[in-house]
């Protein structure tokens, strides 16, 4: 029975505090170590100035699972805003600028299955008369923005789709409200570089098979549990070397402009209650179906932040494997690098940022950067989570959670949810997502995963600013 069954969470981020909030609401003893002093920072990003934000979309394309796990999620972002009082979900919309003054394919995908699930009527298509109408008399007219397609000789603007449920998420400060969550509810954490910070999975052999048996920290301490379920983030193929064959750490490019609050024109311009998030795929996909041109930007933050990120190329960071590891690129592999040396981005990322900036935030350009960071993700073989049981150890004894390839802020309330109801049950679980989150080491290595140590992307080969 799960009132008897205890779980070791390694990782308190976006994956781990849902997993550990529903587990602890089945009915498991739960623990959740990390290696940051959350505890005593409170999930406050200093360094970054409370630029710790992920936009809100519901628009998928043809991933009809993952448009309805986020308006499931925007249901529960909506009654958490209620309940604390806090914004912690900013339904500013998100306007999806097209590469040209016509709809996308991705985009005409994404119209169809909200015309399937009945939400159509949240969209609207800057260049349909009938959708402006509608978008003036519920009042989101303001954020369908107009912006001319540079040396376009006939005064063509881009096309565009402000989608009314999006928005974004104040990150830092959702996590800090599911941390106090699990608190309340008895899921006990052990934070801290020497308390928290998870060495390894400690293991038995139980009839020629690996059995995890809990965890052993960097201060010595080998911590018992039940089942070891790793929600590391872009850490946890360190963890679960067996996962090199699913996952990738890449960096995505942060930058930041801060605009005074005595600049009262500004503030009011780029607020949420005047500007919507906005995406822009400066390039069609190409015949491969990958996307080497998005960049977005949110509104400002209370501090006047103006957070702007490129994601068309996310770099990777391919360092010698240690032995042992099952999958490697010319015995390399791809891990985060250190905060300090994330300070800087490619010259790639600068040129792309500062393209957008000039067509959409002409009264920033020319303005230096305030910050500038790489954000490491842990992409997947196809944008999806790896959420399961590792297969390479009996009794269900390890599981996995993560795998967020850059989407998964959004889903904090729900994911954890379904991560339990697959943790408890397998392939018995209810869950509509048990298919799309399997292990899968026979998924074809694409999505950026087969590019290797000799590709452009890798951070080592590129030039930074």
């Amino acid at each position: 029975m799960s009132e008897t069954m205890s779980v070791a969470v390694v990782g308190a981020g976006i994956f781990g505090l849902s997993l550990a909030v529903a587990l602890r609401e089945k009915g498991y003893i739960v623990t959740v170590f990390d290696r940051h002093p959350y505890d005593e920072t409170q999930y406050d990003p200093v360094a970054d100035e409370n630029v710790q934000a992920a936009s809100f979309r519901a628009s998928y394309g043809t991933k009809l699972h993952y448009q309805r796990l986020a308006l499931e999620s925007r249901e529960e972002w909506i009654a958490i805003n209620k309940s604390s009082g806090d914004d912690l979900f900013v339904p500013s919309g998100m306007l999806r600028v097209q590469p040209s003054d016509v709809l996308g394919a991705l985009e005409k995908e994404t119209l169809a299955n909200m015309e399937r699930d009945g939400i159509r009527g949240t969209q609207f298509v800057k260049s349909l008369a009938e959708d402006r109408e509608r978008a003036t008399a519920e009042g989101w007219d303001a954020k369908l923005l107009e912006f001319p397609i540079p040396d376009s000789n006939d005064g063509r603007t881009y096309e565009a789709v402000l989608d009314s449920l999006g928005g974004f998420m104040r990150c830092s400060n959702a996590c800090l409200y599911f941390y106090k969550l699990a608190t309340s509810k008895g899921v006990k954490f052990i934070f801290g570089k020497e308390h928290g910070a998870v060495e390894y999975i400690v293991e038995e052999m139980v009839g020629g098979r690996k059995r995890a048996v809990g965890v052993k920290t960097r201060d010595g301490a080998v911590h018992k549990a039940n089942v070891v379920a790793v929600a590391g983030g872009s850490f946890t193929t360190q963890l679960i070397p067996d996962l090199s064959t699913h996952l990738e750490s890449s960096g995505g490019s942060l930058a930041t402009f801060k605009i005074d609050k005595e600049d009262e024109e500004l503030w009011d311009k780029y607020s949420p209650e005047k500007f919507p998030v906005i995406t822009w795929k400066s390039t069609p996909r190409n015949k491969t179906g990958k996307d080497t041109g998005s960049v977005y930007v949110l509104p400002r933050t209370p501090d006047g932040l103006v957070k702007i990120g490129f994601r068309g190329i996310k770099f990777t960071n391919f360092q010698p494997a240690p032995e042992g590891v099952p999958f490697t690129q010319d015995g390399k592999w791809s891990i985060p690098m250190s905060p300090s040396d994330s300070s800087v981005i490619p010259e790639a990322a600068v040129d792309s940022i500062r393209q957008f900036v000039r067509i959409f935030l002409p009264d920033l350009d020319n303005v230096p950067f305030h910050s500038t960071k790489l954000c490491w993700y842990t992409d997947s073989l196809d944008n999806s989570f790896v959420i399961d049981h590792v297969p390479t150890h009996t009794d269900n004894s390890l599981f996995v959670c993560t795998g967020g390839s850059g989407h998964g802020a959004k889903f904090l309330p729900v994911l954890g949810k379904h991560a339990a109801d697959i943790l408890q049950n397998g392939d018995e679980a209810t869950s509509f997502l048990r298919p799309f989150w399997r292990w899968r080491p026979d998924a074809p290595r694409r999505n950026g995963l087969e590019d290797g140590p000799h590709n452009p992307r890798n951070i080592g080969q590129c030039q930074v600013e």
